[in-house]
């Protein structure tokens, strides 16, 4: 599907670059004590020669585990498949989950760490919910996650990074496992709304905004995914008034910006039952 000139990518699992997708994504309904719902989208930048751009996501049902990760573009520079690394890290973080490793987030990036063979590297945010309303998960850089109950938000994830624009990072770096940032989120409810995604979203909505999106009363998961992600998209081009997350942290930083930031922009949402 093209939309503006970008292809969008509705997947709900681990999806090869050859997988034929669809839209409108279907929605999963996971089985389990707090029951849960998700959908969601990618907006690859456009890129003739990446077509599928440089993030990866997948979402297992039974073990209520998500997970989101943006690939690293500069390595492009250096002959390097930007989303090779990020596309490995995700599958192999999915492997860890059937292989019902024990440990939490944390355990499922340190074990796709150490399968993953592709060079480059990556952000990550990997989340699991258990059963009784304990949210998990491990954070590596500038992707993350908020929990929205009432149209609020009641919590969001720190971000990892040495310094402006600069995240933490998994693969060819200094940087291991070791510097995940371990959550924990006790008390998740039914009606909250888990909303995992990569700095292209980050970067480009408030987290207000997104709270108010994903807040609406209707539970259209699939909708509200392409909504937060077709604004994160417009937001990116504004170079004008855009008053955007990524202008404000640049300010922050002694920089001057105004505006988004053009990525690639993945988005899931979560809605616990």
């Amino acid at each position: 599907m093209q939309h503006g000139g970008y292809r969008m990518c509705p997947t709900l699992a681990f999806c090869p670059a050859d997988t034929k997708l669809s839209f409108p994504a279907p929605i999963w309904r996971f089985s389990f004590p707090l029951k849960m719902s998700a959908a969601a989208i990618c907006i690859p930048k456009d890129d003739p020669t990446h077509p599928l751009g440089d993030d990866a996501h997948f979402i297992h049902a039974e073990s209520r585990t998500v997970g989101v990760a943006d690939g690293v573009g500069g390595w492009r520079r250096h002959g390097v498949d930007s989303r090779e690394y990020a596309r490995q890290l995700m599958h192999n973080s999915l492997l860890a989950v059937l292989s019902g490793r024990d440990g939490g987030p944390k355990a499922v990036l340190e074990e796709a760490y150490r399968r993953t063979t592709a060079s480059g590297s990556s952000t990550a945010c990997v989340v699991e919910l258990s059963a009784d309303g304990v949210l998990q998960a491990a954070n590596v850089g500038d992707s993350g996650f908020l929990v929205v109950r009432g149209g609020r938000v009641v919590y969001r994830s720190p971000v990892g990074r040495r310094s402006f624009n600069c995240p933490y990072q998994l693969g060819i770096t200094k940087d291991g496992p070791e510097v995940a940032e371990e959550i924990e989120v006790r008390g998740v409810e039914r009606g909250d709304v888990v909303v995992v995604a990569t700095d292209g979203l980050f970067d480009n909505v408030h987290a207000r905004e997104i709270a108010d999106v994903v807040g609406l009363g209707d539970d259209d998961l699939a909708e509200k995914c392409c909504y937060l992600a077709n604004m994160a998209l417009y937001n990116s081009f504004d170079r004008y008034s855009g008053e955007t997350p990524f202008a404000e942290e640049a300010r922050r930083a002694g920089k001057e910006k105004r505006g988004g930031k053009v990525d690639d922009i993945t988005v899931v949402i979560a809605r616990v039952h």
